[in-house]
């Protein structure tokens, strides 16, 4: 097993389940294994551990079950609170004066709908004098309840990833070429709908529904139909009010582990919107995102 020594472990948790992958390259070549893990009700609410110790016991049966001890860790969160927003900077700063400028203006001219974030930042397109910025924040709270267990539990977090943008790059990875500029991920699980638009592969635009889980068929086609309508209206969104009308979604890519995508696909049928899934990869199509997030550097 020495050859696997500097492999690392890949963690993508909802609230209901966890997946897993371990590779030991961050290639798709370098899969060893992979797995889900189905999560007892109300461990985690929202993104939010609610009984840590239950949930250390599962992390720590999985790292015993298969030797992950002292592992490199990435792991990406929930996306149900997260903020991406475009800002602008001085021209002048550089990326970690532009991420310390933020930080000195949240709670001044720049407002979350939460305290204490954890911040990232992407530069954009630069002008004259100014830098357009683009913004993520998330609870730091939240992360840091994470790698907290999974520390105590002998993995070794390296980073942290959104599970919308862990599909992207697997999407990016996956495909030769793409001439669709404007793109709206609609990564649909059991617990959660996310809505992610990207522009000129950029996020730019994120809504997150909670979804009720549906009994039968018929409950199922009608919980599409009702989401459907908020979908559509994303995409007007998309065109009249972040592109003001210049552009509009021209591609829609559908992941995650809702029963009800093909579904949600074939609704799209009859529509000019080109729709992609990812239901011809080695593994089930449910996997995308973890797959992606293998792909990520640790830097």
């Amino acid at each position: 097993m020495g050859f696997m020594s500097n492999g690392r472990v890949n963690i993508v948790i909802t609230n209901r389940k966890l997946r897993y992958t371990y590779h030991k390259s961050n290639k798709m070549e370098g899969l060893q294994e992979h797995g889900e893990l189905e999560l007892p009700p109300s461990v985690l609410e929202e993104g939010k551990i609610m009984d840590k110790a239950l949930f250390s016991e599962l992390i720590r049966q999985l790292v015993h079950e298969h030797k992950w001890k002292r592992k490199k860790l990435l792991f990406a969160v929930p996306d149900d609170t997260v903020v991406i927003r475009q800002l602008e900077v001085p021209a002048a700063l550089s990326r970690e004066e532009a991420k310390g400028y933020i930080e000195t203006q949240l709670g001044n001219s720049i407002y979350l709908p939460f305290s204490n974030p954890a911040i990232a930042i992407d530069f954009l397109e630069k002008q004259v004098d100014k830098q357009h910025v683009l913004l993520f924040a998330y609870p730091k709270e939240k992360i840091t309840d994470y790698v907290d267990v999974f520390e105590q539990q002998g993995l070794r977090p390296v980073v942290a990833d959104l599970t919308s943008l862990s599909v992207y790059r697997y999407y990016m990875a996956t495909r030769q070429e793409t001439t669709q500029h404007h793109i709206l991920l609609v990564h649909w699980n059991e617990d959660a709908l996310v809505l992610t638009a990207f522009k000129e592969n950029k996020p730019v635009f994120t809504r997150n529904m909670k979804v009720e889980q549906a009994t039968e068929e018929v409950d199922m086609e009608r919980t599409i139909d009702e989401y459907l309508i908020e979908i559509n209206r994303i995409i007007d969104f998309y065109q009249y009010s972040i592109t003001k009308g210049d552009a509009q979604i021209e591609l829609l890519l559908l992941s995650g582990d809702y029963p009800g995508l093909p579904i949600l696909k074939q609704r799209f049928t009859e529509s000019t919107l080109v729709v992609e899934d990812f239901t011809n990869g080695e593994l089930p199509s449910k996997y995308t995102d973890v797959l992606g997030l293998a792909m990520k550097n640790e830097v």
